[in-house]
């Protein structure tokens, strides 16, 4: 594997040795993890745009350790875990990047220490309105030593769950039985910036990630957030994670449930944990995200003839990346999308299913009534070696995207459109980054 001198060489030390410009970019998360070199002329300004985080070092066991050891806001684990006898943990799926498995040894270890058996620690996948994973899934996800040792449960949003009330904004809350009605309760969830809650993780892990689709539906499509700023004056977006209707409802549920300890990971370009923080899982969420908001930004590219975008390490939901395309893009440009991830886009979800599913025409209608995404590019290219046709047809697709299951007809493609100085944009893993931004979070609430 490349060291961190390696992979953000300049790509024009490249270029004087072989007379052509390699560009590594991290692929197959959760296959691998590897770097591919992606070639281009040699000729060619290429500038890679990282997030302003990217030098930062990635934990060791023993600062995770230390972390989980020193909660924010909760009483030690091993002291919540003390007299109880049943365990449950939540865990997200492999359309989030969380490295979970460098986290659960450290939580099972307090665990056992407070005199819980290993058989009743209890996973609960929270994937929301997501499809259930298989046993290989889960293994990624949980580490196998985990997937040996303790059970693991698939969240069933139709069935199985517990009515806890209303929350201050009147959803029913349905949540997994299974996991409501264990002694002790904890939650892992890495964050992200996403448009409901502002960051992904925390008690997200209860709304969407274990609630039944009535209480999804709810917070979703008919809870609204009233009207706010979402831009400062300088420009950076404005992530409400305090200010927010929407994830107030999920803090509601994850109160009526009992969450008594999470732990929330901020991680790199690498997967790896970056920060991490333990404890309640609304001020642990706070704390992380004060941290992630200036970790994950990334300074927005100009006036690119070409503009190149790597999925990595979230390509599982293909369909949000396209947007990056864009983002410092000249009009008559190109787009390319690098999605290198055997799984492809995530093969359904419950919500757009049902949406689409409500339309009256046939799915070819549907395919051929989408509108153009990006007129002001010339061409978007979608490169992948397992690109499949259904990724193509996908409703959250641009219908202008071109597949292409070979760089160097990528590059072809790009060389025939851009002659003499081309000006090169690389996001080299959009699945984590985002813009210049702040977060409402007042001082005392983190």
């Amino acid at each position: 594997m490349p060291t961190r001198r390696q992979f953000l060489a300049t790509p024009a030390l490249a270029a004087a040795r072989t007379g052509t410009q390699s560009v590594p970019l991290r692929t197959h998360e959760w296959f691998g993890d590897r770097v591919e070199n992606f070639e281009f002329p040699p000729n060619w300004q290429i500038n890679v745009q990282h997030m302003r985080g990217v030098n930062n070092p990635a934990l060791t066991p023993a600062q995770i350790r230390d972390a989980i050891l020193h909660p924010h806001g909760t009483a030690p684990l091993r002291e919540l875990a003390a007299g109880k006898r049943t365990v449950a943990v939540t865990f997200d799926d492999l359309t989030r990047p969380t490295p979970t498995y460098e986290i659960v040894p450290h939580l099972v270890a307090e665990l056992r220490a407070a005199g819980i058996e290993d058989d009743n620690i209890l996973f609960c996948g929270a994937y929301g309105a997501h499809y259930q994973m298989n046993g290989m899934e889960v293994a990624k996800k949980l580490g196998e030593e985990t997937v040996r040792r303790h059970p693991w449960i698939n969240h069933n949003i139709w069935e199985n769950l517990d009515d806890l009330g209303t929350t201050r904004h009147r959803n029913q809350i349905l949540v997994n039985s299974y996991y409501n009605r264990a002694d002790l309760k904890i939650t892992i969830s890495g964050l992200k910036a996403h448009g409901i809650p502002g960051y992904g993780g925390g008690p997200k892990s209860i709304i969407p990630g274990i609630a039944g689709m009535k209480t999804i539906r709810y917070n979703h499509q008919v809870l609204k957030q009233k009207p706010r700023k979402r831009v400062t004056e300088d420009g950076k977006s404005i992530y409400y994670v305090w200010n927010n209707e929407q994830r107030e409802d999920m803090i509601d549920a994850a109160r009526a449930v009992n969450v008594q300890f999470s732990v929330q990971v901020v991680y790199n370009h690498e997967r790896r944990p970056v920060y991490v923080v333990a404890g309640d899982v609304v001020r642990a969420h706070h704390k992380a995200a004060r941290f992630a908001v200036n970790h994950l930004a990334t300074d927005y590219a100009t006036d690119a003839d070409i503009v190149v975008v790597n999925a990595y390490p979230k390509g599982a939901q293909l369909h949000e990346h396209f947007g990056w395309g864009e983002r410092g893009l000249k009009d008559g440009g190109s787009i390319v999308v690098i999605n290198q991830n055997p799984m492809g886009e995530f093969v359904w979800h419950y919500l757009d299913e049902a949406s689409f599913n409500r339309q009256p025409d046939s799915w070819f209608k549907h395919r051929a009534s989408r509108k153009r995404r990006y007129p002001q590019a010339n061409q978007v290219l979608l490169y992948s070696q397992y690109l499949q046709r259904r990724e193509l047809d996908h409703p959250y697709f641009p219908p202008e995207a071109v597949g292409v299951r070979d760089w160097n007809d990528v590059v072809a493609r790009l060389a025939r459109q851009h002659k003499g100085d081309v000006k090169v944009a690389v996001y080299p893993y959009v699945g984590i980054q985002h813009g210049p931004a702040v977060v409402d979070i007042p001082d005392e609430q983190a």
